[in-house]
């Protein structure tokens, strides 16, 4: 005669192993609308050529992690983008408002687990506000402890945009 024989795992161990699920916490509309409130935004991706990413490569120090850059043109002046790098456990997507003359105006997480939650904060956002592309590389990055790498990725996305914005937006006067 068998027995069958079952193993009962406590909802508790399964809930634990269950992996953690990114948290969209506003759209690119929405994103928008935050950093240039009224603004009507104008797509202006645009795709880097293999020069232009060992530029930027060069001059920042930092991964590129695609060609493509998605970016759009405010009505009010501007540009915003949205980017997205690695976090400690997943990607993190968020925006990047810059004025004119290519100084922050603002940063949003879009997307991300809610153990980041860190960079969401206002006060986190803020060490960026009129920050401008640093030609000497040497931008401190605000890092949050036990979100070393999430909060130094998303700093150093926010550097290569100043320098993307820098080298190639800015010059052609658009």
């Amino acid at each position: 005669m068998m027995r069958s024989r079952f193993l009962l795992v406590p909802a508790a161990m399964v809930i634990a192993a269950a992996p953690a699920q990114a948290v969209n916490f506003l759209s690119v509309e929405q994103a928008q609308s935050l950093l240039f409130p009224g603004a009507t935004m104008t797509p202006a991706d645009f795709t880097m050529s293999e020069h232009q990413v060992d530029q930027l490569i060069n001059l920042t120090g930092s991964t590129v992690y695609r060609s493509k850059v998605r970016a759009w043109r405010a009505s009010t002046g501007g540009w915003f983008f949205v980017d997205q790098v690695p976090g400690r456990d997943d990607r993190v997507t968020y925006a990047l408002a810059i004025d004119p003359s290519g100084i922050v105006r603002g940063v949003e997480v879009m997307i991300g687990l809610p153990e980041y939650g860190a960079i969401t904060t206002p006060e986190w956002r803020q060490h960026f506000h009129g920050r401008k592309h640093d030609t000497t590389g040497e931008s401190e990055i605000p890092i949050v402890s036990g979100q070393t790498l999430t909060t130094a990725h998303v700093g150093e996305g926010i550097n290569r945009l100043l320098a993307t914005y820098a080298l190639f937006i800015a010059p052609r006067g658009k």
